[in-house]
């Protein structure tokens, strides 16, 4: 007998379950790139290599005289391996125990979301562990003027190089801005599982996690930010079709599990966030500051001169 119109089919159930996870992932990245101005994710094959780069040079200014050779500007550009892209694939069974003792949206809906949340934060973790080959440095005493310092320290090696600051991102730990945070009414929002702050302390744009090292800020112009992602089509030609979005990062696919009377959820993930130009990433070291120098001017915090 022939399947009558506008049946509920399993298929389209796991389907919807897909979008869902999807959207959820899409919609924290799309704030990452809006919040901050980066651009949208790249698609690249897996197992391409990944670089970080360092840019030095000099341009050549000594006059030259009429018909002598003009002399040669030298520019290096030193690339570090950061490894290839690669797909990380992850899976979750839930029983029809479960389904039926905690309902649909507390066994399934619920835990997927925590699945695409922690997969999130691997992404995170793994950005974190490329902002740490930065090679520029500088210390500041306490929070406020540790910023100052690494802003300074940023705008110096963009101009010896000829570059603009532009927009930049500081990844601050949050034991490192409670007190500021206590004493001053900001607007915040949570942004790709951080705390995004904008205007605060003298500088733009300033991301509160925990992935950033205690007594340790890092700093980054926006336009350094690359996020790229592998071609999931690719994959759909060998059979193995994931739910994606235009650009997605990751691929969703949800199926019943008969044999273990379950529902499975599985996610690939196939993204990378990478601080590309390592001379143009700043670690900032913060320490310790004289209590009796800090005041709350307004809502922004400020350091007060010494009696």
């Amino acid at each position: 007998m022939a399947v009558l119109d506008n049946t509920t089919l399993a298929e389209n159930i796991a389907k919807a379950q897909d979008i869902e996870m999807i959207q959820n992932f899409d919609g924290d990245v799309n704030q990452l790139t809006e919040v901050l101005g980066i651009m949208p994710p790249e698609i690249i094959a897996a197992g391409s290599a990944m670089y970080q780069y360092s840019v030095t040079g000099t341009l050549e200014t000594d006059a030259v005289a009429e018909g002598d050779e003009v002399p040669l500007s030298e520019y290096n550009v030193t690339q570090t391996p950061i490894g290839a892209i690669t797909v990380k694939p992850y899976r979750k069974l839930t029983t029809a125990q479960a389904i039926l003792k905690g309902g649909y949206e507390n066994a399934i809906a619920k835990t997927d979301k925590k699945m695409v949340n922690q997969v999130r934060d691997g992404i995170l973790a793994d950005f974190f562990t490329f902002l740490d080959n930065g090679t520029s440095t500088a210390t500041g005493a306490g929070l406020q003027a540790t910023l100052a310092q690494m802003a300074a320290k940023l705008q110096d090696e963009t101009q010896k190089n000829s570059d603009p600051t532009g927009s930049v991102v500081y990844f601050v730990n949050p034991f490192d801005i409670a007190d500021y945070l206590a004493n001053a009414q900001v607007t915040t929002q949570t942004v790709f599982g951080m705390t995004y702050i904008q205007n605060f302390l003298g500088v733009q744009n300033i991301m509160v996690t925990n992935k950033a090292t205690a007594k340790t800020v890092y700093a980054t112009p926006v336009e350094n930010i690359h996020i790229y992602g592998i071609d999931f089509a690719t994959l759909a030609d060998a059979g193995l079709s994931y739910t994606t979005q235009d650009g997605s990062l990751i691929g969703v696919h949800h199926t019943p599990a008969y044999n273990r009377t379950s529902a499975e959820t599985y996610v690939l993930s196939g993204a990378l966030m990478v601080p590309e130009y390592k001379n143009y990433i700043v670690k900032g070291t913060v320490a310790a500051a004289d209590p009796q120098k800090v005041s709350v001017v307004g809502t922004v915090q400020t350091e007060a001169q010494s009696s």
